[in-house]
This record gives structure tokens, C-alpha cells and sequence, in this order.
């Protein structure tokens, strides 16, 4: 009997302290997709911490910004840009880890790039030569979708509001390749992940016409809400991560990322993008 009142007095204290977390990560693919493929990384974190941890897929960039900052979420995975211009406005956000990939040369690497991709049926072999044809990016607060492919057309001094006969936003990488296949436009801006599953699934149709210098891998952060030593406990258990684990298989099997897991950085390792915030790349949208 006295074995039995401690048993439940214990189960009692550890759903006590048993707290529910919310993770919260971007639009980048279909909504579906993406809760299919966090749920493994869901599932480990609840397991290992006995706290659980719920999956919240924003609207937008807009709305993770905004649920981060008011602290309606205690954990979010954000993009390069995101990160940095959340830590500036937001000196409490801490960060934890930073994502890994497995590249096309077989290594292990934080980094991605950002293509500009036309069709080869098109023709067209330069930047200069797409000149009144139909472009797409992502959204604005893409790091690769539209940070960078402006990077690398005001390099090359041109204004896409200008030079390209019609400027799309459609939101997501895995929508700009399914326009350039249908035709609905002719040029448009991706992640390089999004590009080589393109070519896994359509085949060697595609022309890269700008391809942008490495950009650091999207980052797990924690708000406010969570401790010091919570943040860094979480960061331990994701550096953790096997690489033959369930998580990244169902980031690979659903989103097509070639995941290796987590590496903690330091913060100064996305310092090069500020270069980017400080280019006028953003003053030049209609």
C-alpha cells in the first residue's frame, strides 16, 4: 500500500512539472507535409524531456514573427534572415542550434545556396538574356526565395520590377518549380534543395542562372518564455540526433531535405547576412 501511494505521488509530482511546449516553424511547403515531417523531431523532444511539445505551422513569416515576439511560442525553427533580424529586435531570443545537411559533394555542412532557375527549353543562358519574361519569387521574407536571388540581381543592376515583364510571390519554394514546369513563368528563384528535387522528380530540364556564395542553414531558437538552462538542455538533445534517426528520414522522406541533423554555432555565424539586410534590396518592392 505505501509502495502504491509513492508510485502515485510520483507520477503526480512528474505531470506536475510536465510542461507543454510549443514549437512553431514556417510555410516553406505544403502545411500537411511539414507536420508529417516534425513529427519524429516532436516525438523525440517529448520522449526525452517528459515535457510535450506541440507543432504549430504558421501562415507566414509575418505571423512567426509576431508569435515569437509576443511569446505565444517557447520554441520556433526560423530561416537565416528571420534569426537575424529577430535578435536584434529581439535581444531574449536565445539562440540553440543550427541545422545541417548532407551536400551534393557528400559532406556535412550548415550551409545552402539560392539558385535562379529557367527552363532549358527556354533557351535562355544568362540573367541578362530573361529580359520581360515572367519571374517568381517566393516571399519576401525568404531568406533564399527573395533575399538573395535580390542580392544577386542588383549585383548584376537589375531591377526585376523592371526588367521582367510580371514579378510573382507564390509563397513556397516546391510552387515556383511547379510554375516553371507548367510554364505559368519563366524564371524563378528557390533553394538549392528545392532545385536538386526538382531534378530528382522532373528530370534535367532546368538551367541555373545565378547561383548565390553559401548561406547559413536555418536556426532552432527559444523565447523568453524558456530558460537558460531549459534552452541549453534542449540544444544538448538535438545535438544528439543520430544521423541514421527517424527524424531525418521524415525530413528527407517528406520535404526532400537531405538532413544530417544539428550542430551548435556560434551566434556570430550568421553575421554575414547582415550585409545583406544593409544592401537596398528591399526598397525597391512596388
Amino acid at each position: 500500500m505505501l509502495f502504491k501511494c509513492i508510485f502515485i505521488g510520483l507520477l503526480f509530482c512528474t505531470s506536475l512539472h510536465a510542461k507543454e511546449y510549443i514549437f512553431a516553424t514556417y510555410p516553406s511547403n505544403n502545411p500537411e507535409k511539414i507536420m508529417h515531417a516534425f513529427a519524429p523531431l516532436m516525438e523525440y523532444l517529448s520522449a526525452n524531456t517528459n515535457d510535450t511539445f506541440k507543432l504549430v505551422v504558421t501562415k507566414d513569416y509575418d505571423e512567426l514573427f509576431s508569435r515569437i515576439e509576443e511569446k505565444s511560442v517557447d520554441f520556433a525553427w526560423v530561416n537565416t534572415k528571420s534569426f537575424v533580424l529577430l535578435k536584434e529586435k529581439t535581444p531574449s531570443l536565445r539562440y540553440l542550434v543550427t541545422y545541417l545537411e548532407h551536400s551534393k559533394n557528400g559532406q556535412i555542412t550548415p550551409y545552402y545556396q539560392s539558385f535562379i532557375v529557367t527552363l532549358k527549353s527556354l533557351h535562355v543562358n544568362a540573367l541578362e538574356e530573361a529580359k520581360g519574361k515572367h519571374f517568381a519569387f517566393t516571399d519576401k521574407d525568404s531568406t533564399s526565395g527573395y533575399a538573395y536571388p535580390m542580392l544577386m540581381l542588383e549585383e548584376r543592376h537589375i531591377n526585376p520590377y523592371t526588367f521582367f515583364q510580371k514579378v510573382f510571390f507564390l509563397k513556397k519554394h516546391d510552387k515556383v518549380v511547379e510554375a516553371l514546369v507548367n510554364r505559368s513563368i519563366d524564371v524563378g528563384a528557390m533553394s538549392d534543395g528545392t532545385y536538386y528535387n526538382a531534378l530528382a522528380k522532373y528530370g534535367d530540364q532546368f538551367t541555373i542562372l545565378a547561383a548565390s556564395e553559401p548561406i547559413p542553414l536555418d536556426a532552432i531558437v527559444a523565447s523568453a518564455n524558456v530558460s537558460q538552462d531549459e534552452s541549453k538542455r534542449i540544444a544538448i538533445l538535438l545535438e544528439q540526433i543520430p544521423i541514421d534517426s527517424a527524424i531525418n528520414k521524415a525530413f528527407e522522406a517528406f520535404l526532400g531535405w537531405e538532413s544530417a541533423g544539428f550542430v551548435r554555432k556560434d551566434e556570430r555565424f550568421y553575421e554575414p547576412f547582415k550585409r545583406i539586410l544593409k544592401a537596398r534590396i528591399y526598397e525597391t518592392v512596388p
